[in-house]
């Protein structure tokens, strides 16, 4: 059927034809409007849940860099509260205390510098009154603060007792049926806390500190 046009050559809306096809465009244009609303809405979402995943993201990275420092902080803090600290300050009695109980199966001796020479001669030794402070006995050009943790070699805390107050130091042990001794050759190369860790499986006696 033909379509009646108005004198413009536009469709007439009026007659039912026309009036069918306006629908028609009306409809299209209202479909092609919903398609781009929607893409536009799409298209928002995306970005939004981009950013919310990068945002995540970062708090995540975030979190994880503080926790780790936390466990730095909390690693060096552990390592500092686990090491003994040596001032000529403290009594000897007090320090071989302190050593035993972080090392339960060592002893550490001081002795005043001669007594190396004694012991070459294999002579016995004997230790300073635990009552005297590092300060009152250390050679009187000497002084310093020396560190004392597990990692560290016998023969270096030995070395530096030298260095810092020209006394005389021995790492000790008491074995299991009550012989006392000190360290030398392979043994001054181990850390003390292997060499306590050894003299534990050995079964020395727990507990002598002087």
């Amino acid at each position: 059927m033909a379509v009646k046009r108005n004198t413009d050559g536009t469709i007439d809306k009026r007659t039912k034809e026309g009036k069918a096809i306006a629908e028609r465009m009306a409809k299209a244009r209202a479909a092609r409007a919903k398609t781009s609303t929607t893409k536009k809405s799409t298209s928002s979402t995306t970005k939004k849940t981009t950013t919310a995943k990068s945002t995540t993201a970062a708090k995540k990275t975030t979190v994880k860099k503080t926790t780790t420092v936390a466990k730095k902080t909390t690693s060096a803090a552990t390592s500092s509260a686990g090491s003994i600290t040596v001032t000529g300050n403290k009594k000897i009695g007090t320090l071989q205390k302190e050593f035993n109980k972080k090392f339960p199966y060592l002893r550490l001796g001081i002795f005043y510098s001669y007594a190396r020479q004694q012991v070459k001669k294999g002579e016995t030794i004997t230790q300073i009154d635990g009552d005297k402070t590092l300060a009152s006995v250390r050679r009187a050009d000497s002084g310093g603060t020396i560190s004392i943790a597990g990692n560290k070699k016998i023969s270096s805390l030995e070395k530096e007792f030298d260095t810092a107050f020209g006394l005389y130091a021995q790492v000790c042990y008491t074995d299991k049926d009550g012989k006392r001794y000190y360290t030398s050759g392979s043994s001054d190369a181990m850390t003390l806390s292997a060499f306590n860790a050894l003299c534990e499986k050995n079964g020395c006696k727990k507990g002598v500190y002087r």
